[in-house]
């Protein structure tokens, strides 16, 4: 029996050798008996350092947890124990680990050694605290982010801004695809469009779109979206970073407002006139309908200037612009053309009444009296009129704001509020 012992000893002791795992025989006392080479490996020791009665492998504050555990052996020698234990690295610095051991006891119950094994937690405590910051940093981002699969786009994963943004749950939105989000690939032949755009990521890495996404009530919003391919277990990603771009769209669009309106009244400026006048021009040829142009300049607006300073003046300006703009059609369009000169066009007139109503609505504006900074003034004004026929195809924008400009100077000749039609259709 001696015998066998033995051998199944020398047996534990080769297997001790050979395993990757650090292990430890110790004796009751606490006592090194055995160390294997991955434990000497992982504390620094070389051959039988660690046997020198001066080496202590346990972290000081742990000594009592030690004590402890062999207490809880000595009481229970057939349950094993498991703890996380701290020891102390030859160099000076703390290795925490697991500790699984269990006692050896002889024929009688008593403990001959405690058998030890060691897993260091460095590692596995490393790549969890890498995954709590990567879901730190990925949950905390302003962006929303998404991994889709290249092949079908279908959403494999977001953060929790991008389910949140849009309107769903997680496990609803990794339910869907890309084109669920972005109508501009769901269209008739968005498998090719998908395709053309993962070749193109593919060839060039990264790819920057603006798009918009659609939230799960319907509503869209502009979007910025920085996508690069990624490649983890041999296996292909998308990765889309997806940016709410919905401030800078607002920003730039007031830029392009104030680079194409009048600062002081608001409307177009003639930039715009000239962008939007062949639109005008050519609709109005496909409906065969006709097209009001009104010149209006203010009467005696420098007196007003001079007399009430140009602060009332600029409030004369304003509170004109404001009184036609609330006197036609968001599809009709003003603009300042300088100083106190104004032009109105009005387009989809099909009949001659209509076209009266709409010039004599325009000079009702000038009946009632403008008050600025406690001033009361009367300001008329002059309009000259054009009118364009969808017959009178050799006529452009710019002959009719002439012949009404010229028509608003034989208004001038009249007292008061006065109109003129200017009714050329040619040279």
């Amino acid at each position: 029996m001696q015998k066998n012992y033995t051998e199944l000893e020398k047996s534990i002791y080769r297997l001790l050798e050979v395993t990757p795992i650090p292990s430890i025989l110790s004796y009751p006392t606490g006592k090194l008996e055995y160390v294997n080479p991955a434990l000497k490996h992982l504390l620094g020791y070389d051959d039988e350092q660690i046997y020198s009665e001066d080496v202590i492998i346990t972290h000081p504050d742990d000594m009592e947890l030690s004590q402890g555990v062999r207490k809880a052996l000595k009481d229970n020698p057939f349950e094993p124990v498991k703890v996380e234990k701290r020891y102390v690295h030859k160099l000076g610095y703390v290795i925490t680990a697991s500790l699984y051991i269990v006692a050896q006891p002889d024929n009688d119950g008593n403990i001959e050694r405690y058998i030890s094994q060691i897993i260091d937690l460095r590692t596995l405590r490393q790549s969890e605290a890498a995954e709590v910051l990567l879901k730190y940093l990925v949950d905390l981002s302003s962006d929303a982010i998404y991994v889709v699969s290249p092949k079908s786009g279908q959403i494999l994963n977001c953060n929790h801004l991008a389910h949140k943004r849009l309107g769903y749950s997680k496990d609803e939105l990794l339910r869907l695809h890309v084109g669920d989000i972005n109508r501009s690939l769901k269209e008739t032949g968005s498998q090719s469009k998908w395709s053309k755009m993962v070749n193109k990521i593919k060839l060039e890495g990264e790819l920057v779109i603006e798009s918009s996404h659609t939230r799960k009530d319907g509503s869209e919003f502009p979007v910025e979206v920085n996508v690069n391919q990624s490649f983890f277990n041999n296996t292909n990603y998308l990765l889309a970073v997806a940016r709410d771009i919905t401030q800078r769209k607002k920003k730039e669009s007031e830029r392009l407002e104030l680079c194409n309106l009048d600062p002081l009244t608001k409307l177009p400026n003639r930039r715009i006139l000239h962008n939007r006048l062949p639109q005008i021009m050519e609709k109005s040829q496909t409906n065969n309908n006709a097209i009001v142009f009104m010149y209006i300049d203010l009467d005696n607006f420098k007196q007003i200037n001079d007399q009430y300073g140009h602060t009332v003046g600029d409030g004369v300006l304003v509170g004109v612009a404001n009184r036609l703009k609330s006197s036609i059609r968001q599809s009709d369009l003003i603009a300042r053309l300088g100083g106190d000169e104004f032009l109105v066009v009005v387009n989809g007139l099909n009949k001659p009444k209509i076209i009266e109503s709409i010039v004599s609505k325009i000079l009702q504006q000038f009946e009632s009296p403008f008050n600025i900074d406690k001033n009361t003034l009367l300001v008329t004004a002059s309009i000259g009129v054009s009118i364009y026929e969808a017959k009178n195809v050799d006529v452009d924008a710019l002959k009719l704001i002439k012949w009404a400009d010229e028509a608003m100077y034989q208004a001038k000749t009249h007292v008061g509020n006065a109109i003129v039609y200017n009714e050329k259709t040619s040279d």
